[in-house]
């Protein structure tokens, strides 16, 4: 095959459409083709194939993916220097582009779109492909492991009241210490009240025999094929000859990625305080799976946020309940990560009250004790007090909506460093619960002055008081914490200072939105950013997020302390690249906000 022929390809299929002609060419001539016929399983590993032609599939241990003409395969192995279980088969005969991991490690160097594109890819990859932990758990983990049973001779109305007592969608029907039988929520619907049956009509006229079971010790994905091929929800577990409990359809599903879904909705079910304090251990183990199934850091802080979220619901709706209705309309506010939605297990309290009427008399009375109970209750379930005292148990946070709104135009007018300091944590702010309305009508007065110009001045120059940890010649600064520990700081030199250049944009030209994405799409449609400066920002700032979390799930795993420290010498050469990218970018936008924010009034 010609040269011009490949080249004429790769300038249709991202990223390499982007590089430049001379480019281009050079990289065609060092790819080599390989013709794949069907059947046939690749060998190839340490380069990135590129698919022309034919149709191919990814292994990856109980899943397959298919790869068409523009796709790729071989970078996650690349870019993380890590083997992986995966192999590729050739469905239709077709052609293969390899590139070798030289050249390809060459242009990651030196265009960094190409990089960043692969980078992205990587992300979702690990999202769409990898496998879920679950699906090697064992079925006797995950059913639960109380076994409720009845009397083939009792009645459809005594089995009712057993399920509806114990909160369960089946019961066991046993004879002479034999499992016979099984009546589910099913069964009641369709062949009782379908068929008109009266309550008392025996058990063993109604349920299911001789039900499928199956072994405690089996992988959860066996009994999601057995009951998918018979249509069944219940499954009885079986150990030692015995019945050690039932797995339903939801305990799979609960065990699987969509559990967050699952753990929200049961946050929300909990009638007591001791409920939701248990929570702390499922939202503990879900990181834990979440860190295993390799999600984007992004995606896992807004599961958290929701979670925190329900947690502040709930524990408002319990309070609401031990003292009674409020008197007055009120918000419940949230600031920093929770508001902007990218919390992670570090996170501590950061929240306040805004009031329809002033904190006076029996109004300071009952939302001092709501706050005490909420933040108490929060602690409870894992997200610690504020050091701080950024809570709702200070009364200087529990204000009306005119005292909130003197409080920020006090910021604003008077923009002392404690002011300024406040600003970093107040700007940032989203309802969880209670009035919106009333939330709307204060972000109203904030937005008609935060662009006063000597605030933004005095905000610009304190968001550019920290820089990021390179040195002239681009080496790496580092810092000592507490525990001794050397490293980047990632969230206070690079997390912290994205939300702060991004955050003067945002109030002096009045955008609402509180998530630094938002805010950045949102200064884009304004034309205060252009869409590859706003790229580059989102792209540093997901870098340092995912390298954030991935420390965390290490201490997590091991059961250390959280600590926001990298030790450059734990990444690869790849990864040191782009964060010292990443830190660049950061410190080209301080320069922005510099020009047009800290000019001499």
């Amino acid at each position: 095959m010609q040269i011009q022929e490949v080249v004429q390809f790769l300038t249709q299929v991202p990223p390499f459409a982007d590089l430049p002609a001379a480019d281009l060419t050079a990289l065609s001539q060092q790819i080599k083709i390989y013709y794949a016929v069907q059947s046939e399983q690749l060998p190839f590993s340490h380069q990135l194939i590129l698919v022309r032609t034919g149709l191919f599939l990814m292994q990856q241990q109980q899943q397959l993916y298919p790869l068409q003409s523009g796709d790729c395969w071989g970078y996650r192995q690349l870019l993380t220097q890590q083997d992986v279980a995966e192999q590729l088969h050739c469905q239709e005969d077709g052609l293969l582009y390899l590139i070798p991991q030289a050249v390809f490690e060459q242009y990651q160097h030196q265009f960094k779109n190409f990089a960043l594109y692969f980078q992205r890819l990587l992300g979702r990859a690990l999202h769409l492909h990898q496998q879920s932990a679950t699906d090697h758990q064992r079925v006797g983990d995950l059913c639960a492991r109380q076994v409720y049973s009845i009397q083939g001779d009792a009645t459809i109305q005594q089995a009712a009241i057993l399920m509806t007592q114990q909160r369960i969608s089946s019961v066991l029907v046993i004879a002479e210490n034999q499992l016979c039988g099984i009546l589910t929520d099913r069964d009641l619907r369709s062949k009782v009240l379908a068929a008109g049956l009266p309550a008392h009509t025996p058990v063993e006229q109604v349920m299911t025999r001789n039900p499928y079971r199956i072994a405690a010790d089996a992988f959860s994905f066996e009994a999601l094929q057995l009951m998918s091929q018979h249509n069944i929800h219940h499954l009885p577990v079986e150990q030692a000859g015995n019945i050690t409990g039932v797995l339903t359809t939801s305990d799979l599903v609960r065990s699987t990625q969509e559990h967050p879904l699952f753990l929200i909705s049961h946050i929300h079910r909990q009638h007591d305080s001791a409920g939701l304090s248990a929570c702390q251990a499922s939202i503990t183990q879900l990181c834990r799976q979440l860190g295993q199934q390799q999600l984007p850091s992004r995606e896992i802080s807004q599961i958290l946020t929701t979670l925190y979220d329900a947690l502040a619901q709930s524990w408002l709706k319990l309070a609401l309940q031990h003292l009674g209705p409020a008197p007055c309309a009120f918000s419940w506010l949230c600031f920093g990560s929770q508001a902007r939605q990218d919390m992670l297990l570090s996170a501590d309290q950061d929240n306040a009250l805004l009031l329809e009427k002033e904190p006076v008399g029996d109004v300071e009375r009952y939302f001092s004790a709501l706050a005490s109970f909420v933040c108490d209750g929060l602690a409870s379930s894992g997200q610690v007090h504020c050091p701080g005292l950024v809570m709702a148990t200070n009364p200087k946070l529990r204000l009306s909506l005119c005292g909130w709104s003197g409080r920020y135009a006090s910021m604003i007018q008077t923009p002392t460093p404690q002011a300024l300091l406040d600003s970093s944590i107040y700007f940032d702010a989203r309802v969880v619960a209670g009035s919106q309305a009333l939330f709307n009508a204060l972000q109203s007065d904030i937005l008609a002055i935060s662009h006063q110009q000597l605030f933004i001045w005095q905000l610009a120059k304190n968001a550019l008081s920290h820089q990021p940890p390179l040195g002239f010649f681009k080496h790496f600064i580092l810092e000592q914490d507490g525990a001794k520990r050397r490293g980047l700081d990632l969230k206070k030199r690079g997390i912290a200072l994205i939300h702060d250049v991004v955050r003067v944009h945002a109030l002096a030209h009045g955008v609402s939105a509180v998530q630094t994405p938002a805010r950045l799409a949102a200064l884009v449609t304004l034309q205060v950013l252009n869409a590859s400066e706003a790229r580059d920002l989102t792209a540093a700032f997901e870098l340092l997020h995912q390298l954030r979390w991935q420390l965390q799930y290490a201490a997590l795993q091991q059961g250390g302390s959280m600590t926001n420290l990298q030790d450059p010498a734990q990444l690869n050469v790849l990864q040191r690249h782009q964060l010292k990218d990443a830190f660049a970018v950061i410190s080209q936008h301080q320069q922005i906000v510099a020009q047009r924010y800290c000019r001499e009034l």
